[in-house]
């Protein structure tokens, strides 16, 4: 039996972000704290989620997602407090570059990282940077997993599906981007993921007599869209 193994989701890392932050303004505003000097030390998140990110730890473990993060924290500190003249900002070009790339490589042009096909798998990891996914879950035992959208898109077909124990949650981290996922006809979906100028939108039919499976949808979605349907 593989033992229970814990993670921390983007909706659960979200609301204590925001319980720290509503405490840390509280305080400020009570006189007992100074808001702006411990704020200085924000990217210091950055830099712990993306650690945890590239060790796998309390979370699935994304080596480009960790890196990416742990490098843009460390920039952003050694900035605020002067080591650095050069703001992370100052490095946006080079999404310009990294974007050009991939139009000369056909990167927008064509689905790539992910190739079209049936997934036996049981559990559901699915990234996307400036790119497209499809993939069809066919796996009578599926548990769940994790979506990652980042200016990229997914279409997730689990049509073909069962759930292992009736129920399966998928966490979500949607960044100007979009999922479209189709469920069967016969589960019941649950969207409690956290939209920020987004959409989520559960276009799936009500299941005609009792429920066979339960989707929970969780995480978050910023600037994009996630769309589930039969």
């Amino acid at each position: 039996m593989p033992e229970p193994r814990f993670e921390i989701g983007a909706r659960v890392a979200f609301g204590v972000v925001v319980i720290a932050i509503g405490v840390l303004f509280t305080l400020d505003n009570l006189g007992l704290a100074n808001a702006g000097q411990i704020l200085r030390w924000w990217p210091a998140l950055l830099v712990a989620w993306g650690l945890m990110r590239l060790i796998g730890f309390c979370c699935g473990r994304r080596v480009v997602v960790g890196a990416l993060l742990t490098v843009a924290g460390t920039w952003m500190l050694l900035n605020e407090f002067g080591y650095l003249r050069q703001s992370v900002w100052d490095l946006w070009p080079i999404a310009l570059i990294v974007l050009g790339a991939s139009l000369l490589g056909g990167g927008l042009g064509r689905r790539v990282w992910v190739r079209p096909g049936t997934d036996p798998s049981s559990t559901l990891n699915a990234f996307a940077l400036w790119s497209g996914a499809d993939r069809k879950v066919t796996s009578a035992d599926f548990r769940g997993g994790q979506v990652i959208a980042i200016m990229g898109g997914h279409d997730i077909d689990l049509r073909s599906a069962g759930l292992a124990d009736g129920t399966a949650v998928i966490e979500l981290l949607v960044v100007w981007g979009g999922v479209d996922l189709r469920v069967p006809e016969n589960w019941r979906v649950s969207c409690e993921a956290i939209p920020i100028m987004a959409g989520v939108e559960d276009l799936s039919k009500p299941p005609a007599g009792e429920a066979r499976g339960h989707l929970i949808l969780r995480g978050l979605v910023v600037m994009g869209g996630v769309e589930v349907k039969n």
